[in-house]
């Protein structure tokens, strides 16, 4: 199975197995934009945990995609925001691979509501999400990646956590925590050389798979490329900064926005 070629100035249809022997833990990553993360982490070689909070059909399908790379890949449901739930699938994903090199703490809550108006609940669910959830499964993984002096850690944000959006104070207050977690451990773990990085995706047309297939979108005013961005676009940054390639890479925080004006 190949996934297509995003730009044309990709000289080869499979890229080194530059991820051979290591095992990659992706959380939400049943669809969208998770879903082309773990393909890509599988066709540079590594074993994948894909991880949904529900749906194990997804999971499972998305498993079978990446399995066809020649890795292994298996589907394991939790919700990052449970504790519980959280050492749960780590501890059987080490039970099934042994290990967990890399972590994409890619689960995001969003949803709207005015400040004035939104329950302790609203605000609650989005910091178990997008707060709690990179810290639950960063902790999980990281004493394996101590013992092996080898990690790569990469949280997700988005440009409305930095930016600001009107009614997304709970989802830009949550972001925002995962991303000072992000710059404290990147000091904290360098030492057992583990890499620990900031990722803000911009706008993207989750249908297309490559350059040549994103569409027409009102998303695009403002981007100086003057298009949005196809997924293996954003999971190919994904792919280096877990690799060797990016070893004198951590602290940082990468915008992959087509030139989006930054806030």
């Amino acid at each position: 199975m190949a996934l297509p070629i995003v730009g044309p100035e990709a000289r080869q249809a499979t890229p080194p197995r530059s991820l051979q022997g290591k095992v990659a833990l992706v959380t939400g990553s049943g669809a969208n934009l998770g879903r082309s993360t773990v393909l890509e982490l599988a066709r540079r070689g590594a074993d994948v945990v894909v991880n949904a909070r529900t749906s194990r059909d997804e999971a499972e399908a998305v498993a079978r995609e990446a399995s066809a790379f020649g890795v292994r890949a298996i589907a394991l449901l939790a919700d990052v925001g449970n504790e519980q739930q959280v050492n749960a699938m780590v501890a059987e994903a080490l039970r099934r691979l042994g290990r967990i090199d890399i972590l994409i703490n890619n689960a995001g809550f969003r949803g709207s509501r005015p400040l004035a108006e939104m329950t302790t609940e609203e605000w609650r669910a989005a910091m178990a999400v997008n707060t709690d959830g990179p810290f639950f499964c960063t902790r999980a993984v990281v004493p394996g990646m101590i013992a092996n002096r080898w990690g790569r850690i990469i949280t997700v944000s988005g440009e409305n956590s930095i930016n600001g959006r009107t009614d997304w104070a709970h989802v830009c207050a949550s972001k925002m925590g995962a991303w000072g977690m992000t710059m404290a451990l990147a000091v904290e773990l360098a030492q057992y050389n583990i890499l620990v990085n900031h990722v803000v995706p911009g706008a993207w047309d989750l249908d297309a798979t490559s350059i040549a297939e994103i569409g027409q979108s009102p998303l695009a005013n403002g981007i100086p490329l003057g298009r949005v961005g196809a997924p293996q676009e954003l999971a190919g940054v994904y792919a280096f900064l877990a690799s060797d390639d990016a070893s004198y890479i951590t602290g940082q925080t990468i915008r992959v926005n087509g030139g989006q004006r930054r806030g």
